[in-house]
Parts: C-alpha cells; structure tokens; sequence
C-alpha cells in the first residue's frame, strides 16, 4: 500500500475512535515509548499486554509503535548504544574479544544488550510525552471542530466524550 494511502487510512481510523482524548493519548504514548525501546520482535505483544493492563487504547498504542520503521531504526538504535555506553561502558568498553569462545561472545551480547536497552529507555521516554501532549491536543481539537460543525454541542463547551464512569450523586442524566 503506498505510504499516502497508508496514512490516510490510519488517520480515518484515528478519528473514528472513541475513547475519552487521554485515554487515547496514553494509548499513544506507550505505543511510541515501545516502539522506540530496541526491542523490535517484541513491540506488538507488549503493547497487547500492557495496554489493558494499564487500561489505555491498545489501537492508539498499536499506532504508536509504528513510529519505529526500517527508516528510524538504524539512527534511534545508535543513539541508543552510545547513550548506554556512556552510562554503562565507561571504565570497560566494550571490545571484541580476541578468543572467539562462547562465553566471551555472550559477555560481549550481554553487555551490549545491556547498554542499548538502557539506551534505549532513556531515548523512548521525550518522544513518548512528546506523542502523549500530541495526540491529547489533536484528539480534543478534532472533537471540539467536529463538535462544532455539526452543532452537537453548546459552542462555547467542551466536547463530550464518552466515559464508562457513572454520574456522581445528585445529577440527573
């Protein structure tokens, strides 16, 4: 499918989507924090399992993860490793070894692993509160335009949006 045609069709499924604009927002924010994080075969299951658990929009996080492509991938990654070493890596960097055996290799992936991960941790957290204050203005700008348009609201209110929360005492619906 072409990039265009690509985004246009998430977009129209963005805004279809009905949960309450920070329910939304975080859904993004873990999205782009998980798919920032190096941990590519991982990043549609722990999204699957984070986000009911922390009960926020697993289609907006399942969006967020997209951030990470073959395009970003490459750069994000070694910003990631030379965070990571800095912190982690500084008395000892870390070397090829000379004799190629198997614990030396695994010391060599487990150090390495160790710096980008930490890396990238570090590197996945302002672009995820970056996604979180982004998507919360876009959804509530959307939804107040929308609201707007079709005269489903006062015009000077905030939209409504649909909560799963009961009314406090006192009101009537």
């Amino acid at each position: 499918m072409p990039p265009g045609r690509t985004i246009r069709y998430y977009w129209l499924k963005f805004k279809r989507l009905q949960d309450s604009p920070q329910k939304l927002a975080w859904g993004m924010a873990l999205g782009v924090f998980i798919g920032v994080t190096p941990t590519v075969p991982f990043h549609t299951v722990a999204v699957l399992f984070l986000a009911p658990l922390l009960r926020v929009s697993p289609v907006t996080a399942l969006m967020g993860i997209f951030i990470m492509n073959p395009v970003t991938m490459a750069p994000l990654y070694f910003a990631a490793y030379k965070i990571g070493e800095f912190l982690m890596l500084q008395k000892t960097p870390l070397n090829f070894p000379e004799a190629l055996d198997f614990y030396s290799i695994l010391n060599l992936l487990w150090r390495g692993g160790l710096a980008l991960q930490l890396g990238g941790l570090i590197i996945a957290l302002p672009p995820a509160v970056m996604a979180y204050f982004l998507t919360l203005w876009v959804v509530t700008r959307y939804r107040r335009v929308r609201c707007r348009l079709f005269h489903r609201c006062e015009p000077n209110s905030a939209p409504a949006v649909s909560s799963n929360h009961p009314a406090p005492p006192g009101s009537e619906a």
